[in-house]
């Protein structure tokens, strides 16, 4: 069927792959009984009547040039410029003929004034994962005369170089290129209009409704011609909770005799009064919230009020940027809400990737390990009324229970050195102790029991180990490494034995507990030891008298010889340049598989068209390193031994002018820390303080012999994680084998404890286990930000505005983390697995030690999250890079944008918009 009704209540072909996205919407507003009066009379062409253009269109070598990656933009407007001329010369066959034929008719006769819009319904449109909204064309008063040419300017959108630009950016999530439809309804002539959404798309929160309102047209609020007046409206209280004044110059009318749009001015008084009249506000948030309650998930609307006041919902979608907490952390709407921190994203995972099932057991016992607690001990619930808990992808903090006894303030004063962001956020008004405060403890939380937990942690003797590491580093030094040796032993042994017969957690405890001794040790000398130490010398390097002092401390704060994080850098370096530049250059970020395959060929005989040393040195590389990879703390997550692609991404960002020798580096730090350790030795000496002299001379000691030590434990942890991952991954292959799986990756939505009854148990449904696991994880992976506060409405808590009666319009003040000045186009980053490009500013919400082969190349570094003791800042001091975090990235930043970053002074500013 070329041409569907929308506006019937009976199942009609107007389904989502028939009509797209929007059309299907329409035509799901009418079938609301409450809403039929709102909706506008509406047909659609549907795909079945552009499926023989785009046949031709998407056959052509036109096209199959757009599909390029490498493809420049330039390059790419040139092609599709020729397949938009294209589609208005192409052919119409008799049924497009008599559909179009059929509409103008429609058009004519039923439509007001006969006029109409014709706008855009591809299949990927409005989903509940992408919108595509604004890209594709919308022609307003079309006559029955002028119909076919704006339908074909419509599917001529459907070619833009925007469409192909964002459809590469979403290939990764399924974006793919089908079908095309195009809605034609009933021209509204409005003389106000805008957008409303059932949940605040700004924080998230599913108690607020905005509204965005201008005179006139509603294009004028879509196309940002003019600064809409914007209301935030409580859906539970039903009052409005803020609301801004927009400036509206100018308004879009319709023209009725030709169905033109003119673009009027507006008088400057009307230009600033308010455009939403609270009667229509009052019955527009019931229609949203309407709509809202029948589609079970927040919706975007756009409407428009003509002038007999009657209210038109012209489209509604999915809100497609929002935030979603688990069902069992959610209150209801009026209830009071719950605060959780999400804690992983600045402590020792650093990560902003959530958790799988199998991920989160495992990473809980690895907590335990760590901090000494017996195996057994579980202090991380699954309900979220407790302090500590696990939800379906992520770990929190109950903060409403803490918030009992201890104020925002206070958070916000301790984790200052820590992470800046964080401090901001619980020093805002939105961090409100009276709201969130829980109004009593959940059962079997109380004070004797923090108690106890505290009394299972070693204290006493991880205080001796930091006693005796600050009395005799060197000592302590050979006498860790001596234990790391030994455990590391007793790991290779069990890795050499395999797991055999043993289910996945009992082979999981055998190899975290030949740790045991090791990871106490370094557990001691880090927290009692070093980190008092570096928050010492870093407060200095901040704040220092002058700026002499701030260099010396700036010295001390970095070379330390022996880091296993540096080390491993430089042996990514060194086999990076084992390959001569000019075959990297063959391989861009998109073609590193072919690469990858191509290496395969190497080791295996069947080519030899690489250096033998690479070869030698790829090798050896993954004997000491395949361990590694993103988020090494996680068994889900892949390895360079199982995944090589994810190593060349890495070793592209150290070839090239960009890419320093990290070795020189390290030495050029150490030969400064030594200068500036035996200088200020002698300058207390000097002096005569005998007291001051034996200090420094001490707290030499321990960064020449201790403070390497920093990195060591996530590494080895990676390495032994690394192993239960291969033992995973080979269950997986036979249970695919076996149909008891389907994809590859789907074995890690099992925890362990499921994983070893599946391989007793034959008959056990492993696949309605890990569906619907696999799909909230999904969601997780889709979201556009990973908030460290947020509510149980889903608000997500943000800082206060900063105070700008100094500051320029297009400067960002954060916190100056690494020195240096740099300019560069900024690439925001979800993953260090993501394209990255030598000389580019690296931004991003959090780094691991992951990230660090990306630093080599990059320009300067911006962090939402990290203050002075973080990864990104650490590493970027080694690598000489500047950089500035307490900036709020994901909203503030764009990739393309041209920036200074000042890591001097904390500043981020805009040089370039594009």
């Amino acid at each position: 069927m070329m041409l569907v009704h929308l506006n019937t209540a009976h199942p009609t072909a107007a389904n989502s792959k028939a009509v797209g996205g929007k059309a299907a919407s329409l035509s799901r507003l009418y079938k609301i009984p409450s809403l039929q009066n709102h909706a506008p009379k509406s047909y659609a062409l549907s795909t079945v009547f552009f499926q023989p253009w785009l046949d031709i269109l998407t056959a052509s070598a036109d096209y199959m040039e757009c599909q390029r990656e490498d493809l420049p933009t330039v390059s790419l407007e040139v092609e599709c410029n020729k397949l938009k001329e294209e589609c208005s010369k192409i052919l119409m066959n008799p049924d497009q003929e008599k559909a179009l034929k059929d509409i103008s008719t429609i058009i004519e006769k039923e439509f007001n004034h006969g006029l109409a819009a014709v706008r855009s319904s591809a299949i990927e449109e409005d989903g509940s994962d992408h919108s595509f909204a604004g890209i594709f064309q919308t022609i307003l008063g079309v006559t029955a005369s002028n119909l076919e040419t704006a339908v074909r300017e419509c599917f001529a959108s459907k070619f833009d170089t925007r469409v192909f630009q964002y459809s590469k950016s979403k290939k990764a999530e399924g974006i793919r290129e089908i079908g095309f439809a195009v809605v034609v309804m009933e021209m509204v002539n409005s003389v106000f209009a805008g957008v409303a959404f059932s949940a605040n798309p700004l924080n998230s929160d599913r108690d607020e409704c905005v509204i965005d309102s201008s005179w006139g047209l509603g294009e004028s609020v879509v196309d940002g011609s003019v600064t809409a007046d914007r209301f935030i409206y409580g859906k539970v209280n039903k009052k409005i909770i803020q609301q801004t004044m927009g400036h509206k110059p100018t308004e879009k009318r319709l023209d009725l005799i030709n169905g033109s749009v003119k673009l009027l001015t507006v008088d400057k008084k009307r230009a600033d009064e308010c455009s939403l009249p609270a009667k229509a506000m009052d019955e527009l948030v019931m229609l949203v919230c309407d709509v809202e309650q029948k589609y079970e998930v927040p919706i975007d609307v756009e409407w428009a009020i003509t002038e007999t006041n009657t209210l038109v919902l012209l489209q509604a979608r999915p809100i497609t940027t929002l935030y979603w907490l688990d069902e069992n952390m959610m209150s209801e709407p009026g209830e009071q809400r719950t605060l959780y921190y999400d804690f992983n994203i600045a402590s020792e995972a650093t990560t902003t990737t959530p958790f799988t099932h199998m991920d989160l057991k495992l990473y809980n016992k690895l907590g335990n390990a760590m901090i000494g607690l017996p195996d057994d001990m579980n202090w991380i619930s699954d309900d979220p009324k407790m302090p500590v808990f696990n939800a379906s992808t992520r770990q929190y903090y109950n903060l409403s229970i803490f918030f009992k006894f201890f104020s925002p303030q206070y958070f916000a004063k301790e984790s200052l050195v820590l992470d800046p962001y964080l401090s901001s956020l619980y020093a805002s008004k939105d961090c409100n102790r009276k709201r969130y405060r829980a109004k009593k403890l959940p059962k079997g939380v109380n004070l004797c029991g923090a108690v106890q937990l505290i009394r299972q942690v070693p204290v006493l003797k991880l205080y001796r180990i930091s006693r005796r590491a600050k009395k005799n580093p060197e000592a302590e030094k050979m006498k860790y490494l001596a234990l790391v040796k030994e455990d590391m032993a007793k790991v290779k042994a069990l890795e050499e034995r395999g797991r055999g017969d043993s289910g996945i957690m009992k082979y999981a405890n055998e190899l975290l507990s030949c740790m045991e001794q090791s990871l106490i040790q370094e557990l001691g000398i880090i927290m009692f030891s070093l980190l008092g130490l570096f928050r010492e010398l870093d407060n200095k390097r901040q704040f220092g008298k002058s700026h002499d002092d701030r260099m010396e401390y700036e010295a001390l704060c970095q070379g330390y010889e022996g880091d296993a994080l540096m080390e491993l850098n430089i042996a990514m370096y060194r086999l990076a340049n084992k390959l001569d530049e000019s075959i990297w250059k063959q391989y861009s970020h998109e073609r590193l598989p072919d690469l990858a395959e191509r290496i395969q060929k190497n080791l295996d005989g069947v080519a030899s068209d690489l250096p033998g040393d690479f070869i030698s040195e790829w090798k050896q590389f993954m004997e000491e390193h395949g361990y590694d990879g993103e988020d090494q703390l996680f068994i889900s997550s892949p390895r360079y031994q199982d995944t090589p692609v994810l190593l060349l991404a890495r070793l592209r960002q150290n070839v090239g002018s960009h890419a320093n020798d990290p070795s020189i580096l390290l030495r050029e730090n150490v030969s400064k820390r030594k200068e500036v350790q035996q200088l200020q030795a002698e300058r207390a000496k000097s002096n005569c303080l005998s007291i001051g002299y034996s200090k420094v001379l001490k707290r030499n000691e321990i960064l020449d012999h201790l403070m390497w030590i920093r990195n060591a434990p996530k590494l080895r942890v990676s390495r032994v994680y690394a192993i239960i991952r291969t033992a995973v991954l080979k269950i997986e292959q036979d249970f695919i084998k076996e149909n008891r799986l389907s994809d590859l990756g789907d074995i890690f939505h099992l925890n362990p404890s499921e994983l070893d009854a599946a391989l007793t148990n034959d008959s056990m449904d492993l696949m309605s286990l890990v569906a619907p696991r696999k799909a909230i994880h999904e969601r997780a992976l889709k979201a556009t930000e990973c908030p460290l506060l947020i509510d149980s409405r889903c608000r997500i808590l943000r800082a206060d505005p900063p105070g700008t009666a100094n500051i320029e319009d297009g400067i960002f003040v954060g916190l100056a983390v690494a020195p240096g000045v740099a300019t560069g186009r900024v690439r925001i980053l979800k993953s260090p697995t993501d394209q990255f490009e030598q000389g580019e500013v690296l931004a991003t919400t959090v780094t691991s030690p992951a990230w660090t082969p990306l630093f080599i190349g990059a320009a300067g570094i911006i962090l939402q999250i990290g203050g002075v003791l973080q990864h990104g800042a650490l590493c970027a001091r080694e690598y000489g890079k500047p950089a500035v975090s307490n900036i709020d990235v994901q909203n503030l930043l764009k990739s393309g944008m041209m920036v200074t970053v000042d890591g001097n002074k904390g500043t981020v500013t805009i040089l370039e918009e594009n």
